[in-house]
Protein backbone atom coordinates (compact mmCIF):
# COMPACT_ATOMS: atom_id res chain seq x y z
CA UNK A 1 0.00 0.00 0.00
CA UNK A 2 1.43 3.54 -1.25
CA UNK A 3 2.48 5.93 1.56
CA UNK A 4 0.04 9.56 1.20
CA UNK A 5 1.37 11.69 -0.78
CA UNK A 6 0.10 15.13 -2.14
CA UNK A 7 1.05 13.27 -5.94
CA UNK A 8 -1.37 10.65 -4.53
CA UNK A 9 -4.10 12.05 -2.72
CA UNK A 10 -7.14 9.65 -3.20
CA UNK A 11 -5.02 7.42 -0.76
CA UNK A 12 -6.33 8.15 3.11
CA UNK A 13 -3.46 9.14 5.61
CA UNK A 14 -3.24 6.39 8.51
CA UNK A 15 -5.48 7.61 11.78
CA UNK A 16 -5.54 4.48 13.42
CA UNK A 17 -3.08 6.19 15.66
CA UNK A 18 -5.19 9.23 16.20
CA UNK A 19 -8.06 6.49 16.67
CA UNK A 20 -6.70 4.79 19.52
CA UNK A 21 -5.21 8.34 21.60
CA UNK A 22 -8.55 9.49 21.27
CA UNK A 23 -10.26 6.08 22.61
CA UNK A 24 -7.62 6.29 25.26
CA UNK A 25 -9.06 9.39 26.72
CA UNK A 26 -12.53 8.52 27.32
CA UNK A 27 -10.42 5.80 30.38
CA UNK A 28 -10.16 8.00 33.26
CA UNK A 29 -6.42 8.29 33.97
CA UNK A 30 -6.82 8.94 37.80
CA UNK A 31 -6.52 5.88 40.04
CA UNK A 32 -9.87 6.92 42.50
CA UNK A 33 -11.92 6.27 39.57
CA UNK A 34 -11.15 2.56 39.44
CA UNK A 35 -10.13 2.70 43.07
CA UNK A 36 -14.55 3.79 43.67
CA UNK A 37 -15.51 0.76 41.27
CA UNK A 38 -13.46 -1.74 43.09
CA UNK A 39 -14.71 -0.37 46.44
CA UNK A 40 -18.41 -1.05 45.17
CA UNK A 41 -17.29 -4.43 44.18
CA UNK A 42 -16.06 -5.55 47.19
CA UNK A 43 -18.76 -3.94 48.64
CA UNK A 44 -21.37 -6.28 47.42
CA UNK A 45 -20.06 -9.36 47.48
CA UNK A 46 -19.00 -8.48 52.04
CA UNK A 47 -22.02 -6.36 52.58
CA UNK A 48 -24.61 -6.75 49.70
CA UNK A 49 -26.75 -4.58 51.95
CA UNK A 50 -24.64 -1.35 51.35
CA UNK A 51 -25.49 -1.08 47.49
CA UNK A 52 -28.67 -1.90 47.74
CA UNK A 53 -31.07 1.26 46.42
CA UNK A 54 -31.70 2.52 49.80
CA UNK A 55 -28.19 2.20 51.11
CA UNK A 56 -26.79 4.10 48.15
CA UNK A 57 -30.12 6.75 47.87
CA UNK A 58 -28.87 7.29 51.91
CA UNK A 59 -25.07 7.59 51.30
CA UNK A 60 -25.30 9.50 47.96
CA UNK A 61 -26.37 13.18 49.98
CA UNK A 62 -23.85 13.08 52.69
CA UNK A 63 -20.93 11.89 49.92
CA UNK A 64 -22.40 15.26 47.72
CA UNK A 65 -21.44 17.58 51.11
CA UNK A 66 -18.00 15.93 51.69
CA UNK A 67 -17.53 16.62 47.71
CA UNK A 68 -18.60 20.92 48.63
CA UNK A 69 -16.20 20.69 51.30
CA UNK A 70 -13.53 18.79 49.59
CA UNK A 71 -13.73 21.66 47.00
CA UNK A 72 -12.47 24.19 48.89
CA UNK A 73 -9.91 22.51 50.61
CA UNK A 74 -8.14 21.31 47.42
CA UNK A 75 -8.17 25.08 46.02
CA UNK A 76 -6.20 26.18 49.84
CA UNK A 77 -4.28 22.85 49.24
CA UNK A 78 -3.51 23.79 45.58
CA UNK A 79 -1.53 26.92 47.05
CA UNK A 80 -0.22 25.09 49.51
CA UNK A 81 -2.03 25.46 52.45
CA UNK A 82 -4.16 23.73 55.06
CA UNK A 83 -7.43 24.90 56.15
CA UNK A 84 -8.43 23.15 59.50
CA UNK A 85 -11.59 25.83 59.77
CA UNK A 86 -13.89 22.95 57.81
CA UNK A 87 -15.64 22.36 60.89
CA UNK A 88 -16.29 25.89 62.63
CA UNK A 89 -17.06 27.15 59.38
CA UNK A 90 -19.44 24.57 58.84
CA UNK A 91 -21.28 24.43 61.93
CA UNK A 92 -21.75 28.46 62.24
CA UNK A 93 -23.25 28.29 58.60
CA UNK A 94 -26.01 25.69 59.71
CA UNK A 95 -26.59 26.93 63.14
CA UNK A 96 -26.55 30.51 61.89
CA UNK A 97 -29.18 29.34 58.97
CA UNK A 98 -31.37 28.21 61.59
CA UNK A 99 -31.04 30.61 64.22
CA UNK A 100 -31.49 33.56 61.74
CA UNK A 101 -34.61 32.20 60.01
CA UNK A 102 -36.28 31.41 63.41
CA UNK A 103 -35.59 35.48 64.54
CA UNK A 104 -36.99 36.33 61.31
CA UNK A 105 -39.88 34.71 60.72
CA UNK A 106 -38.53 31.86 58.97
CA UNK A 107 -37.21 34.18 56.12
CA UNK A 108 -34.55 31.68 54.29
CA UNK A 109 -32.88 33.67 51.51
CA UNK A 110 -31.50 36.61 53.70
CA UNK A 111 -30.45 33.93 55.87
CA UNK A 112 -28.37 32.48 53.58
CA UNK A 113 -26.93 35.62 52.32
CA UNK A 114 -26.08 36.74 55.52
CA UNK A 115 -24.10 33.24 56.50
CA UNK A 116 -22.43 33.31 52.95
CA UNK A 117 -21.20 37.13 53.41
CA UNK A 118 -19.60 35.80 56.97
CA UNK A 119 -18.41 33.14 55.05
CA UNK A 120 -16.58 35.84 52.39
CA UNK A 121 -15.55 38.02 55.64
CA UNK A 122 -13.59 34.67 57.49
CA UNK A 123 -12.12 33.11 54.24
CA UNK A 124 -11.09 36.74 54.09
CA UNK A 125 -9.31 37.03 57.24
CA UNK A 126 -7.85 33.18 56.80
CA UNK A 127 -5.98 34.44 53.52
CA UNK A 128 -5.26 37.95 55.19
CA UNK A 129 -3.07 36.19 58.19
CA UNK A 130 -1.74 33.20 56.05
CA UNK A 131 -1.37 35.70 52.73
CA UNK A 132 -0.23 38.83 54.30
CA UNK A 133 1.00 38.18 57.63
CA UNK A 134 3.09 34.82 56.77
CA UNK A 135 1.37 32.82 59.51
CA UNK A 136 1.12 29.00 59.22
CA UNK A 137 -1.63 27.74 57.47
CA UNK A 138 -1.97 25.17 59.91
CA UNK A 139 -2.00 27.97 62.99
CA UNK A 140 -4.03 30.48 61.27
CA UNK A 141 -6.88 28.42 60.28
CA UNK A 142 -6.61 25.89 63.81
CA UNK A 143 -7.54 29.53 65.67
CA UNK A 144 -9.91 30.69 63.06
CA UNK A 145 -11.82 27.56 63.81
CA UNK A 146 -11.91 27.25 67.51
CA UNK A 147 -13.65 31.35 66.88
CA UNK A 148 -16.10 29.95 64.74
CA UNK A 149 -17.42 27.34 66.97
CA UNK A 150 -17.32 29.66 69.61
CA UNK A 151 -19.41 32.10 67.68
CA UNK A 152 -22.06 29.06 67.11
CA UNK A 153 -22.31 28.05 70.56
CA UNK A 154 -22.67 31.80 71.54
CA UNK A 155 -25.07 32.72 68.90
CA UNK A 156 -27.51 29.39 69.05
CA UNK A 157 -27.00 29.37 72.57
CA UNK A 158 -26.56 26.01 73.39
CA UNK A 159 -30.05 25.55 71.82
CA UNK A 160 -30.49 24.98 67.85
CA UNK A 161 -33.65 26.29 66.33
CA UNK A 162 -35.23 23.69 63.49
CA UNK A 163 -34.38 24.79 60.15
CA UNK A 164 -36.82 26.69 57.71
CA UNK A 165 -38.77 24.60 56.23
CA UNK A 166 -37.87 25.15 52.73
CA UNK A 167 -34.14 24.36 53.01
CA UNK A 168 -35.05 21.22 54.79
CA UNK A 169 -37.62 20.19 51.61
CA UNK A 170 -34.74 21.55 49.51
CA UNK A 171 -32.13 19.26 51.38
CA UNK A 172 -34.55 15.73 51.46
CA UNK A 173 -36.34 15.94 47.97
CA UNK A 174 -35.27 14.80 44.69
CA UNK A 175 -35.39 14.83 40.65
CA UNK A 176 -35.61 12.68 38.39
CA UNK A 177 -34.74 10.21 41.18
CA UNK A 178 -31.52 12.06 42.44
CA UNK A 179 -30.91 13.95 45.32
CA UNK A 180 -30.70 17.81 45.25
CA UNK A 181 -27.76 17.64 47.25
CA UNK A 182 -25.86 15.63 44.72
CA UNK A 183 -27.40 17.98 41.94
CA UNK A 184 -25.75 21.18 44.18
CA UNK A 185 -22.64 19.50 44.14
CA UNK A 186 -22.07 17.92 40.60
CA UNK A 187 -22.70 22.02 39.94
CA UNK A 188 -19.99 23.19 42.59
CA UNK A 189 -17.32 20.66 41.24
CA UNK A 190 -18.71 21.21 37.56
CA UNK A 191 -18.28 25.43 37.83
CA UNK A 192 -14.97 25.38 39.68
CA UNK A 193 -13.43 22.73 37.67
CA UNK A 194 -13.75 25.07 34.60
CA UNK A 195 -13.05 28.24 35.88
CA UNK A 196 -9.43 26.40 37.47
CA UNK A 197 -8.97 25.02 34.29
CA UNK A 198 -10.67 26.94 31.54
CA UNK A 199 -10.08 30.34 32.50
CA UNK A 200 -7.05 32.87 32.63
CA UNK A 201 -7.64 33.43 36.44
CA UNK A 202 -7.57 29.55 37.02
CA UNK A 203 -3.92 29.00 35.27
CA UNK A 204 -2.94 31.75 36.94
CA UNK A 205 -3.78 30.51 40.43
CA UNK A 206 -2.37 27.07 39.53
CA UNK A 207 0.80 29.07 38.84
CA UNK A 208 0.58 30.26 42.34
CA UNK A 209 0.71 26.60 43.73
CA UNK A 210 3.39 24.95 41.10
CA UNK A 211 6.08 27.61 42.06
CA UNK A 212 5.53 31.25 43.63
CA UNK A 213 8.55 32.42 42.23
CA UNK A 214 7.83 31.69 38.73
CA UNK A 215 4.43 33.31 39.58
CA UNK A 216 5.76 36.42 41.03
CA UNK A 217 8.36 36.33 38.15
CA UNK A 218 5.38 36.14 35.72
CA UNK A 219 3.82 39.63 37.16
CA UNK A 220 1.29 36.94 39.03
CA UNK A 221 -0.34 38.45 42.26
CA UNK A 222 0.48 35.63 44.91
CA UNK A 223 -1.40 36.83 47.44
CA UNK A 224 -4.49 37.56 45.73
CA UNK A 225 -4.52 34.17 44.53
CA UNK A 226 -3.98 32.91 48.01
CA UNK A 227 -6.84 35.25 49.46
CA UNK A 228 -9.09 33.99 46.52
CA UNK A 229 -8.59 30.58 47.87
CA UNK A 230 -9.36 31.05 51.70
CA UNK A 231 -12.30 33.14 50.99
CA UNK A 232 -13.68 30.51 47.67
CA UNK A 233 -13.20 27.28 50.13
CA UNK A 234 -15.14 29.11 53.09
CA UNK A 235 -18.15 29.93 50.90
CA UNK A 236 -17.83 25.64 50.08
CA UNK A 237 -17.77 24.93 53.76
CA UNK A 238 -20.68 27.18 54.41
CA UNK A 239 -22.81 25.98 51.32
CA UNK A 240 -22.03 22.55 52.92
CA UNK A 241 -22.82 23.30 56.16
CA UNK A 242 -26.34 25.03 54.87
CA UNK A 243 -27.25 22.34 53.10
CA UNK A 244 -26.41 19.40 56.12
CA UNK A 245 -28.44 21.42 58.24
CA UNK A 246 -31.46 21.14 55.98
CA UNK A 247 -30.54 17.38 55.30
CA UNK A 248 -30.78 16.61 59.30
CA UNK A 249 -33.45 19.16 59.87
CA UNK A 250 -32.21 20.16 63.41
CA UNK A 251 -28.48 20.90 63.32
CA UNK A 252 -26.29 20.85 66.77
CA UNK A 253 -23.08 22.39 67.72
CA UNK A 254 -20.67 19.33 66.65
CA UNK A 255 -22.69 18.85 63.26
CA UNK A 256 -19.05 19.72 61.24
CA UNK A 257 -16.59 17.53 63.45
CA UNK A 258 -16.91 14.87 61.11
CA UNK A 259 -16.01 16.32 57.65
CA UNK A 260 -12.36 17.70 58.89
CA UNK A 261 -10.16 14.79 57.72
CA UNK A 262 -12.71 13.47 55.00
CA UNK A 263 -12.04 16.55 53.07
CA UNK A 264 -8.26 16.84 53.49
CA UNK A 265 -8.50 12.69 52.76
CA UNK A 266 -10.96 13.58 49.47
CA UNK A 267 -8.37 16.12 48.51
CA UNK A 268 -5.35 13.29 48.93
CA UNK A 269 -7.35 10.55 47.50
CA UNK A 270 -8.22 12.10 44.54
CA UNK A 271 -5.09 13.17 43.24
CA UNK A 272 -4.11 16.62 44.43
CA UNK A 273 -0.61 16.72 45.78
CA UNK A 274 -0.17 18.43 49.15
CA UNK A 275 2.77 20.36 47.81
CA UNK A 276 0.08 22.63 45.65
CA UNK A 277 0.21 23.54 42.44
CA UNK A 278 -2.17 21.63 40.00
CA UNK A 279 -5.41 19.69 41.78
CA UNK A 280 -7.96 17.31 40.65
CA UNK A 281 -11.35 18.61 41.33
CA UNK A 282 -13.12 16.13 39.89
CA UNK A 283 -11.40 13.66 41.26
CA UNK A 284 -11.96 15.06 44.61
CA UNK A 285 -15.53 14.57 44.02
CA UNK A 286 -14.85 10.84 42.91
CA UNK A 287 -12.77 10.34 46.32
CA UNK A 288 -15.88 11.60 47.83
CA UNK A 289 -17.99 9.56 47.06
CA UNK A 290 -15.41 6.76 47.97
CA UNK A 291 -14.86 7.82 51.12
CA UNK A 292 -18.45 8.01 51.88
CA UNK A 293 -19.17 4.44 50.56
CA UNK A 294 -16.19 3.62 53.08
CA UNK A 295 -17.81 4.46 55.42
CA UNK A 296 -21.26 2.72 55.11
CA UNK A 297 -19.12 -0.56 54.32
CA UNK A 298 -17.59 -0.04 57.73
CA UNK A 299 -20.42 0.93 60.13
CA UNK A 300 -22.63 -1.76 58.14
CA UNK A 301 -20.54 -4.46 59.40
CA UNK A 302 -20.44 -3.19 62.56
CA UNK A 303 -17.47 -1.42 63.16
CA UNK A 304 -16.81 1.47 66.02
CA UNK A 305 -16.64 4.88 65.05
CA UNK A 306 -12.59 4.45 65.96
CA UNK A 307 -12.42 1.75 63.30
CA UNK A 308 -13.43 4.56 60.87
CA UNK A 309 -11.00 7.21 61.55
CA UNK A 310 -8.07 4.68 61.66
CA UNK A 311 -8.97 3.44 58.21
CA UNK A 312 -9.41 7.00 56.90
CA UNK A 313 -5.77 8.07 58.22
CA UNK A 314 -4.67 4.95 56.17
CA UNK A 315 -6.18 5.83 53.21
CA UNK A 316 -4.43 9.47 53.74
CA UNK A 317 -1.03 7.87 54.19
CA UNK A 318 -1.10 5.36 51.38
CA UNK A 319 -2.21 7.93 48.82
CA UNK A 320 0.10 10.43 49.78
CA UNK A 321 3.07 7.85 50.04
CA UNK A 322 2.03 7.08 46.51
CA UNK A 323 1.66 10.01 44.99
CA UNK A 324 5.61 10.71 46.24
CA UNK A 325 6.54 7.48 44.37
CA UNK A 326 5.02 8.48 40.98
CA UNK A 327 6.62 12.30 41.53
CA UNK A 328 9.87 10.22 42.41
CA UNK A 329 9.71 7.27 39.36
CA UNK A 330 8.57 10.76 36.90
CA UNK A 331 11.92 12.93 38.37
CA UNK A 332 14.08 9.89 37.86
CA UNK A 333 12.74 8.97 33.92
CA UNK A 334 13.67 12.91 33.83
CA UNK A 335 16.73 12.74 34.59
CA UNK A 336 17.49 9.71 32.57
CA UNK A 337 16.11 10.91 29.59
CA UNK A 338 18.47 14.22 30.39
CA UNK A 339 21.48 12.54 30.67
CA UNK A 340 21.01 10.50 27.39
CA UNK A 341 20.57 13.87 25.62
CA UNK A 342 23.54 15.65 27.19
CA UNK A 343 26.47 14.98 25.31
Amino acid sequence: MSEPSAANPTVPPDTTGNRQRRRVRWFPRSSVWYATILLFLVSAVIEPGSVDSVSINAMLPFAGILAIAAVGQTLVIMQRGIDLSVPGMMTLAGLGVSEYAAAHGGKLLPAVLVVLAVALLVGLVNGLVVGFLTVTPLVATLAMNAILIGAAISYSGGTPSRTPKGLSTFANDKTLGISHVVWLALAFVIVVALVVSRTVWGRRFVSVGASVQAARAAGVRVELARLCAYMAAAVCYAVAGIVLAGYLSTPNISMGESYLLPSVAAVVVGGTALTGGRGNIVGTAVAAVFLTQLTQLVLSMGAPTSTQLVIQSAVIAIAAALQVSDREAILGLLRRRTARTVP
